[in-house]
């Protein structure tokens, strides 16, 4: 035999308050709990965990005006909890005559969401402009067709309400 359990209007009325009040609290606690300095400094170091790099630097195109960089940036989160990369900052440089040289640098602030115990890739094409694209040309033609190149930067990561900066460097040799 099956019962149905049924609940008046009047008694809904009145336990509707008491329900709201115990939501709040919830929610009021687990507010406070977030915003312990524990609890954000264990999100800060599962943030601080997961590690940017640079997989790969590719030439796509030489011009009298510009020289277009695809840097691919791999983002490795060995947490059980998913993160945000909310922006991504670097410079790039040329090595001339063993010193380095900025070609240009980039700013993207597009949020990349980065997957739990697991890695994302992604790449942002970067457009520099006349003046390092001539000093650029003329240490692939110094260099017999080839150039090295270093990335340096930060990735901002976020775990939750905790956001941490992750720098990075790599330095590679393009060839065309």
């Amino acid at each position: 035999m099956r019962h149905r359990f049924r609940v008046s209007k009047s008694c809904a009325r009145k336990w509707l308050p008491v329900v709201a009040i115990i939501l709040v609290v919830c929610g009021i606690v687990v507010g406070v709990v977030i915003g312990t300095r524990s609890c954000k400094e264990w999100l800060a170091n599962k943030a601080a965990n997961v590690h940017v790099d640079i997989v790969g630097i590719d030439v796509k195109g030489i011009s009298l005006t510009t020289v277009t960089v695809d840097v691919t940036v791999s983002v490795l989160n060995s947490n059980s909890v998913g993160a945000v990369l909310h922006r991504i900052a670097y410079t790039i440089y040329f090595e001339e005559d063993g010193e380095w040289v900025q070609l240009g640098s980039a700013d993207r602030t597009e949020d990349v969401t980065i997957k739990a115990s697991g890695s994302t890739d992604f790449f942002i094409t970067n457009q520099i402009g006349t003046l390092s694209a001539v000093a650029a040309l003329y240490e692939v033609y110094k260099q017999g067709g080839a150039i090295t190149l270093k990335v340096v930067g930060s990735a901002w990561v976020g775990i939750g309400p905790v956001s941490v900066e992750v720098p990075f460097e790599r330095i590679e040799k393009v060839g065309f």
